[in-house]
């Protein structure tokens, strides 16, 4: 009797063994195909010379907007390239130029000196030339891109957008206010704009005063302010980091983009 009860259970694990061997095979997480292509610095040809960029590309083989991110004054550091990702988890071909050119700031003092050497007319030239990389490629929604800049990048997001008329939407943190109507007449891109009440650089009559220019102007601008938040309140990595105000902008920034880029 007992030999049966043996024979049984063995006849019953090689039965198991057969059918886990008959099902399909998958393949470990590592060795499965994936459509997501890991943020990369990509090499883009600029005046004979060559542009890197850091570029974050979202999930999928579907068609996507583009937004170009402008680096603050610290130079493409990890808290750009994380604002790149993130851009890039919400479906955008994401592209941060990298202004400094292997360069990255450590202290306010050598931030300054970096910051010394941007030029307008070299700064248009790159990112004209990133604009371009990102149109030439195959996943590249037609039409459909934005500029992102914080602190200088604020101010270069700007000054581009008021130059550039192929851009959708243009969005910039606390960037150096403009409050002359007749620089902004060019403005084609629907703007918005975050700054900090406490941003000692950007007071608030600073702000009315490109409030009340752009609407001079004739433009579509909403330029928000937020309490308890000095300059780069959107920076996590740093002491000015505000939580709060950074969730709000954050959301307001996601909605204006799905609105000019998506809708």
């Amino acid at each position: 009797m007992r030999s049966r009860i043996v024979l049984g259970s063995v006849l019953g694990i090689v039965a198991l063994a057969l059918l886990i061997l008959s099902l399909p095979h998958k393949a470990p997480a590592a060795e499965q195909k994936s459509d997501m292509v890991p943020p990369a610095m990509v090499s883009m040809p600029v005046a004979g010379d060559s542009l890197e960029a850091y570029v974050a590309w979202p999930v999928g083989t579907a068609k996507v907007p583009t937004v170009l991110i402008v680096q603050e004054w610290w130079g493409l550091d990890d808290h750009i390239k994380d604002i790149a990702r993130r851009m890039s988890r919400e479906g955008y071909l994401a592209i941060v130029p990298d202004l400094y050119h292997g360069k990255v700031a450590e202290t306010p003092e050598e931030a300054h000196e970096l910051v010394r050497g941007l030029e307008d007319t070299r700064v248009f030239a790159e990112l004209a030339t990133a604009a371009a990389w990102a149109r030439s490629q195959q996943r590249s929604a037609d039409g459909r891109m934005g500029i992102m800049g914080f602190c200088v990048g604020g101010g270069i997001t700007l000054r581009y957008a008021i130059q550039d008329p192929k851009l959708s939407a243009a969005v910039m943190f606390y960037g150096p206010p403009e409050s002359d109507p007749a620089k902004l007449a060019t403005l084609k891109a629907p703007l918005q704009g975050h700054f900090g009440m406490l941003d000692q650089g950007i007071p608030p009559d600073h702000v009315d005063a490109m409030r009340a220019a752009l609407k001079k102007a004739g433009k579509t601008a909403d330029l928000y302010e937020y309490a308890g938040a000095g300059h780069a309140f959107m920076h996590d990595g740093r002491p000015s980091y505000h939580a709060e105000s950074a969730k709000v902008a954050w959301a307001r920034t996601l909605g204006f983009l799905q609105r000019y880029l998506k809708g």
